[in-house]
């Protein structure tokens, strides 16, 4: 199974462009997931291609996913080729002819937090995609694994030999921006109040503003959702960024109960002060 990540890569500055020919996708590309020594059960690799076109180049992303119990996944040329006209034709992103405009250039990695978020928020789409369930499961296994793991050595055996004129290089998962452990439960019980509505109690408590409280009702109506109390694996959907002030932006999906975790971002600020720990609830906009 697989389904597409978001994302973008960084091409090394000044590197001459040549407008390729015709690359023909290798028909099968056998890869193991590793977590130090052993076998990453449950993960999912990220697959990035380059394309070259008129001058232009670009990253065409794709996910694949999950590998077996031994950690190793095999990618078959049809799943990706399928995997980009399906971005071309309901997502609606520039994936079409897709071996035309491939330099024969590649990197593979272990998929990171963002990615994994994205796959698991995507199992809730409509129309289901095959083997929801399963792989939201197997989403979750690996995020969880990921935060437990951080500083772990996460990399890709390529098991397959490649044509010659296909290059496709290992390059390291990115750090996971992952929510401080002692942020958890303020943050669970803030949003479980959110989804009660309970603004007032937020407000009398200072961490939501009278006129932000207004802004966020008229998010939630305009989007036409029901706010839920979210369950724990929402914490491993939540970002967290620190600031020089020893502060934490944090961005975490707003749970519904029509679309699981939706396109609505809830952002919250938390900071450590000589009081304790302050939570302000700054907003709910769209992702």
């Amino acid at each position: 199974m697989c389904a597409g990540i978001r994302g973008s890569f960084a091409f090394a500055a000044g590197s001459k462009l040549v407008q390729p020919q015709t690359m023909r996708l290798p028909d099968s590309i056998g890869v193991r997931l590793l977590a130090g020594r052993e076998p990453f059960p449950d993960a999912w690799l990220s697959l990035t291609l380059e394309s070259v076109e008129s001058g232009n180049r670009t990253a065409l992303s794709f996910a694949f996913g999950p590998v077996r119990e031994d950690g190793r996944l095999l990618i078959d040329r049809n799943d990706v080729l399928a995997q980009a006209l399906y971005f071309e034709e309901v997502v609606g992103l520039d994936y079409g002819r897709l071996e035309k405009r491939w330099s024969g250039r590649g990197w593979l990695a272990v998929a990171g937090a963002p990615e994994l978020r994205h796959q698991f928020r995507i199992t809730f789409g409509k129309p289901p995609l095959r083997h929801a369930s399963a792989n939201r499961a197997a989403a979750a296994r690996a995020l969880r694994f990921l935060s437990e793991n951080e500083g772990e050595r996460f990399s890709v055996a390529v098991e397959t030999e490649l044509p010659k004129k296909v290059a496709l290089d290992v390059i390291s998962a990115p750090r996971g921006d992952w929510l401080p452990e002692n942020l958890h439960e303020p943050l669970r019980e803030l949003l479980g109040k959110l989804a009660r509505r309970e603004l007032p109690e937020l407000i009398e408590s200072g961490a939501l503003t009278t006129e932000t409280a207004k802004r966020i009702e008229q998010e939630v109506v305009d989007y036409r959702a029901t706010p839920a109390v979210p369950p724990d694996i929402a914490l491993l959907l939540a970002g967290a960024t620190p600031d020089d002030g020893g502060a934490w932006t944090i961005e975490v999906p707003l749970w519904t109960r029509e679309d699981g975790p939706s396109d609505l971002t809830v952002r919250v600020r938390a900071r450590e002060l000589e009081t304790g720990l302050e939570l302000e609830l700054r907003g709910v906009a769209p992702a």
